[in-house]
């Protein structure tokens, strides 16, 4: 091998490797291997494969290592070269490409900022409380974005009721709160943010929203549980007279 890159130092060292460091010989990625075939016939030539095609920049290799070390093989380790390499966009294509890029990203970034912008001046301009068309537009966003737990909770609450082949629970609801006005619409925004914790079993969390709103709107929440539990203890003995009755009757028969 030593003698035969003495007597042609132009030869092209190649690695049977897929990578190579810098300064080694090219790795696998960076040539084709060719097996050059004359066709024969004059239309024979468009059925050879790539690598049994010559090329401009075909030269000759050795091979540095594995099986084939030593040999002096054909290559084409031409990037740009369309015969070997037709995947692989030319410089020239490569640069339109990234130009093309950079436009797309400058035309997004000045879009997403615009819009930004705009946003940041709306809520320099925004007063309280809110008008009507703001609340409704926080409402609809926040149906719009209810967990599939929450649907039918507030429009059990809100008395929606969903049929078969009619719109969603949450179009409905969302067609309701047209109807609300300002003050309706602040309380179902409240609702929304409080239904989580209202329907929580366990109060044991610290970070009880429904407990500390009723503190805000200062409610007596122990009158409300006394008054709770006797309208469930007189639900509770409704239910154990009226299965006692029947019993009675037929005895008595």
């Amino acid at each position: 091998m030593k003698k035969t890159l003495e007597t042609k130092p132009q030869l092209i060292q190649i690695s049977a490797a897929w990578n190579s460091r810098e300064g080694a010989p090219l790795g696998r990625n960076q040539y084709v291997e060719l097996e050059i075939k004359k066709p024969k016939s004059n239309g024979a030539s468009a059925k050879l494969s790539a690598v049994q095609k010559p090329c401009d920049k075909m030269a000759e290799a050795i091979v540095m290592d594995g099986g084939k070390r030593g040999q002096v093989v054909k290559v084409c380790a031409d990037p740009a070269c369309r015969v070997h390499h037709p995947n692989t966009p030319s410089p020239h294509q490569v640069e339109r490409e990234r130009a093309e890029e950079r436009k797309r990203i400058e035309k997004e970034k000045l879009v997403i900022t615009t819009r930004h912008r705009i946003l940041a001046t709306i809520l320099q301009r925004v007063s309280a409380p809110l008008k009507k068309a703001d609340l409704l537009a926080v409402a609809h966003y926040l149906i719009g974005h209810l967990s599939y737990s929450q649907v039918p909770a507030l429009a059990k609450r809100h008395k929606v009721e969903a049929k078969k082949d009619s719109a969603s629970a949450q179009e409905l609801l969302a067609k309701q709160v047209g109807t609300y006005d300002e003050s309706e619409l602040c309380k179902l925004l409240l609702e929304i943010s409080l239904l989580d914790s209202a329907y929580q079993r366990s109060t044991a969390s610290s970070d009880d929203v429904v407990m500390d709103a009723a503190k805000r709107y200062r409610v007596d929440t122990e009158k409300l549980q006394k008054a709770v539990a006797k309208e469930l203890a007189t639900k509770r003995d409704k239910k154990t007279k009226a299965k006692v009755k029947p019993k009675a009757r037929k005895t008595a028969a």
